[in-house]
C-alpha cells in the first residue's frame, strides 16, 4: 500500500527571515505515528501547517492519499481537508459553555451530516477517547486533560485518514498525557490513522513508531519502528458493532431516574451485539431526558404528545388482523389497581409494534415484568417476534395476574437473584423451570486489579460509613440512623453518609436532627455515577440496612452493595435472601437481621473496634464479586438466549389463541 502522505523537497520561507524549510522529505505509511521534534523556533508547526494543507511550500511536491494536493483550488483544498483530515492544538479550543455533545458535533453541522446521524456519530467518537459518560457535560466542568480527549473526539468525528497534532500534551500532566498518547495509539494502529505530532517532550516521542527532528529547516530520521503488520488497515472506527441478533430493549422510562443497572445492561447487549434500538413506555418530557444517556442508539419514548400516534397505530393493527383487537387484549388478566396502567401499555405495545416494523427489529426484550412486558408480549404477537421478559426482585412485590400467560409465550424469563426465580418458579409451577434464568445484573462500575489495602483509620480520624440507595422504606435507612444512636452513646466517633434520593428524604433528615446525629450523619444527595469510586475507598464501612416494606416490597441485590464489594468495603448488609447470595456472613461481611437497629449498632461497634477484621472482609468481598457476577459468561449466556429464541420463533405455546378460538393471525413470511 503507497504512503499516505509523500513530501519532497520542501521549502517554505516567510518574507524578511531566513528559509524555515529547507528540502524537507518525508514519507507517513497508513497507522503510522510519527513525531517531529526540534528547537522552538527550529519550523515544526510551519512544516505542520504545511503538510495540513493550511500553508503552501514555495518549492517541493506534496502527494496526500495518492492526490498531489498543491494543484488544487482553495474550494477543493478545504474540501479534501475537510474530508480527509483532523487537527488537535495544545489548547483544545471548546466553546466553554456548551456540552462535550454540541462541541464534538459541531464538524458535523458544518458537513451537513443529518441530525438523525450526529448522536450515534458523536458517541463512537467519544468511546474512542473513553469519554462517552461525559457527553452531557459543559466543557468547562472538564479536566484539562478530558478537553484534550474532547478535542480528539472532535478531530475524529468525521473519521480523518490524518491526524495531524500540534503539541497536543504540552499543557497536561504527565499521567494524563500518557493517556493521550495511550489514545492516540489506539487510534492510529486499530484505524489505519497516520498520524503526525508536534513535540518537545522526549517521553511522548517514545510512543511513536517514527521520530524525526527539524533543525535550521532539516529533517533527520533519528528513529523508524514502524511495522505495518502492527496495523489494522481499512477499519472504520466510528462504525457501530455489527448486530448478531436485531433485538429491541423496552423498558418503563429509559434511561432509569435513579440506579445505573439498566443502562449498564443496555451498553452490554449493544457491545456484543444484541441490542439494535430502544424504546420506553414513558417519556420523560417533549424532547425526552436523556440525561446520562450515553449509547449510539436513539431512543424512542411514547408520551402524552404520542397519543395520536399510538390512537393510529391500534387502527392500524386492528385493520391489519383478522382476529378482533379486543380478543388478543382479554387474553391479558388485569391485575386488580393496574387497569389503566394495563390499558395503556396494550396500547403502547401497537406503537412498539409499528416501530418494530420501521426498525427491522428481530427480537423484543422487556426489561420489567408490568407495563413493559406487557407492551412487549403485544407487539410480539402483532409481528411474530420471539420476546422475553426480566422479573426483578422489586416486581415480586406486586406479582401479575398476566404473568403465567407472557411466561407462556415468551421464549425465557430473566431473574435478577436466585430468590426471585425460585418465587417466581412457586408462583408458575405450569412454566418449564428451564424458562426461568438466572441473569444477575452486572456491575456498573469498574473495580481496581488487586486486593484493596485501606488503611485502618487514624486515632483522631472519625470512622466513615457509607450508605447508597434510593431514600425509601424498603432501604431502612431510618433503621440505620436508630443505631448510629447507640454508636453516639458508645462514645465513638464516626461520619455517615447517606448518598441518594427519594421520597423519604425529608423524613430521614428530619429523624437525623431528632436524634442529635446532625453533625454525624451527612446526606449528600445525588452524586455522579463517575464519582462513587472515590466514596467506596474512603469508607471504612458499607452499609445495607435493607428490610421488608410494609407493602411486601424488598432488595434483591442492590447494586451499590455489590459495587461496594467489588472495591474492598467491609459490608453490614441485612439478612434477605438476594444479599445472602453475595455476602457471606464471616466471610465477604457481616449479616445482620433487618430491622433489628440493635443488631445492626453491636456490629458497627465490633468492626469499628477491629481494623485488620475490617481489612480482611473487605479483601474478602473483593474476592466474592467476580466469582458471583462473571461478567463473560453473563454474556455468553444471554447471546445464547437471543440466538437459540430468533432460530426457533415463538416458543411452544404463544400461538395459542385467546379464549380457545383458532388463531388467524396472517404469516407476512417474515423469517425469525
Amino acid at each position: 500500500m503507497p504512503p499516505v502522505i509523500i513530501a519532497k523537497d520542501l521549502y517554505k520561507c516567510y518574507a524578511g527571515f531566513s528559509p524555515v524549510l529547507r528540502g524537507v522529505n518525508i514519507e507517513v505509511e497508513a497507522g503510522e505515528l510519527v513525531a517531529i521534534m526540534g528547537p522552538s523556533g527550529c519550523g515544526k508547526s510551519t512544516m505542520l501547517h504545511v503538510l495540513g494543507m493550511l500553508h503552501a511550500p514555495d518549492a517541493g511536491t506534496l502527494e496526500i492519499l495518492g492526490q498531489n494536493v498543491l494543484e488544487f483550488n482553495r474550494e477543493q483544498t478545504a474540501a479534501f481537508r475537510r474530508g480527509n483530515m483532523g487537527f488537535v492544538m495544545q489548547a483544545s479550543n471548546l466553546f466553554e459553555h456548551s456540552t462535550v455533545f454540541e462541541n464534538v458535533e459541531f464538524p458535523l453541522i458544518y458537513e451537513n451530516v443529518p441530525p438523525s446521524e450526529r448522536w450515534a456519530r458523536v458517541i463512537r467518537a467519544l468511546d474512542l477517547v473513553r469519554l462517552s459518560a461525559r457527553v452531557h457535560y459543559r466543557s468547562n466542568r472538564l479536566s484539562g486533560g478530558e478537553q484534550q480527549r474532547v478535542a480528539i473526539a472532535r478531530a475524529m468525528v468525521n473519521n480523518p485518514k490524518i491526524l495531524l497534532a500540534d503539541e497536543p500534551t504540552g499543557a497536561l500532566d504527565a499521567k494524563t498525557s500518557r493517556v493521550v498518547m495511550e489514545n492516540f495509539r489506539t487510534l492510529c494502529h486499530s484505524g489505519g490513522v497516520a498520524m503526525i505530532m508536534v513535540t518537545h517532550d522526549p517521553k511522548m516521542a517514545e510512543f511513536c513508531d517514527s521520530v524525526y527532528t527539524l533543525d535550521e529547516g532539516i529533517l533527520n530520521c533519528r528513529r523508524r519502528d514502524f511495522s505495518p503488520e502492527s496495523v489494522t488497515l481499512g477499519v472504520n472506527l466510528l462504525e457501530g458493532v455489527k448486530p448478531v441478533v436485531r433485538g429491541a430493549l423496552l423498558a418503563e422510562t429509559f434511561p432509569e431516574p435513579s440506579g445505573r443497572c439498566l443502562m449498564e445492561e443496555a451498553h452490554r447487549m449493544h457491545a456484543i451485539g444484541l441490542l439494535s434500538r430502544i424504546y420506553a413506555v414513558r417519556g420523560g418530557n417533549l424532547l425526552g431526558d436523556a440525561q446520562g444517556y450515553a449509547l449510539p442508539l436513539p431512543v424512542r419514548r411514547v408520551g402524552w404528545w404520542r397519543l395520536p400516534a399510538v390512537v393510529r397505530a391500534v387502527q392500524h393493527f386492528r385493520r391489519r388482523h383478522a382476529p378482533p383487537w379486543e380478543a388478543l387484549r382479554k387474553s391479558l388478566p388485569v391485575t386488580p389497581g393496574r387497569r389503566l396502567a394495563h390499558l395503556w401499555a396494550e396500547d403502547c405495545g401497537a406503537m412498539m409494534a409499528r416501530w418494530g416494523e420501521e426498525d427491522d427489529i428481530d427480537f423484543i426484550y422487556a426489561a420489567g415484568a408490568h407495563s413493559p412486558a406487557t407492551a412487549a408480549w403485544i407487539a410480539s404477537r402483532l409481528l411474530d417476534l420471539p420476546f422475553a421478559f426480566a422479573v426483578r426482585s422489586a416486581d415480586m412485590a406486586t406479582p401479575g395476574k398476566d404473568w403465567s400467560v407472557k411466561a407462556r409465550d415468551a421464549a425465557f424469563v430473566a431473574c435478577d437473584t436466585e430468590d426471585t426465580r425460585q418465587r417466581l418458579r412457586e408462583l408458575l409451577p405450569e412454566i418449564p423451570r428451564e424458562r426461568l434464568v438466572l441473569l444477575r445484573d452486572p456491575l456498573t462500575l469498574t473495580p481496581p486489579d488487586e486486593d484493596i489495602s485501606l488503611p485502618p483509620t487514624g486515632e483522631k480520624e472519625p470512622l466513615r460509613l457509607l450508605a447508597v440507595g434510593t431514600l425509601c422504606a424498603r432501604k431502612g435507612f431510618d433503621v440505620l440512623l436508630q443505631a448510629c444512636v447507640r454508636l453516639k452513646q458508645q462514645g465513638l466517633d464516626f461520619e455517615l453518609r447517606i448518598v441518594g434520593s427519594g421520597p423519604l428524604a425529608r423524613r430521614l433528615k428530619w429523624q437525623s436532627w431528632r436524634l442529635g446525629l446532625r453533625k454525624r450523619v451527612i446526606f449528600v444527595g445525588q452524586v455522579p455515577h463517575e464519582n462513587m469510586p472515590d466514596l467506596y475507598r474512603r469508607a471504612d464501612i458499607f452499609v445495607a440496612p435493607s428490610r421488608v416494606a410494609k407493602n411486601g416490597d424488598y432488595d434483591g441485590l442492590p447494586s451499590a452493595l455489590t459495587e461496594a464489594m467489588a472495591f474492598g468495603c467491609a459490608v453490614v448488609a441485612s439478612d434477605l435472601p438476594g444479599i445472602r447470595e453475595a455476602v457471606q456472613n464471616g466471610e465477604s461481611g457481616v449479616i445482620v437481621p433487618p430491622n433489628a437497629a440493635e443488631a445492626l449498632g453491636k456490629a458497627l461497634l465490633a468492626l469499628a473496634a477491629k481494623p485488620e477484621e475490617r481489612k480482611r472482609l473487605g479483601n474478602g468481598a473483593f474476592r466474592r464479586i467476580p466469582e458471583l457476577l462473571d461478567a463473560a459468561a453473563s454474556e455468553a449466556r444471554l447471546k445464547e438466549l437471543f440466538l437459540a429464541a430468533t432460530r426457533q420463533g415463538r416458543p411452544r405455546g404463544a400461538d395459542a389463541a385467546p379464549d380457545g378460538e383458532a388463531s388467524s393471525l396472517p404469516d407476512d413470511g417474515r423469517q425469525t
